[in-house]
């Protein structure tokens, strides 16, 4: 988790299949909550 202040790693997250996006131009809009859910577009 993140403290107040801190920066954003540089990493990118897949937003849907075979589309990924950088955390910080997520974030350009203003603050933001971020849930993983694993297998979420996989056949299991």
């Amino acid at each position: 988790m993140l403290e107040v202040g801190e920066r954003v790693p540089a990493a990118s997250v897949w937003t849907a299949p075979n589309e990924s996006r950088t955390i910080a131009d997520l974030l350009a809009d203003g603050p933001a909550l971020f849930v993983f859910y694993l297998f979420d577009w996989s056949s299991t």
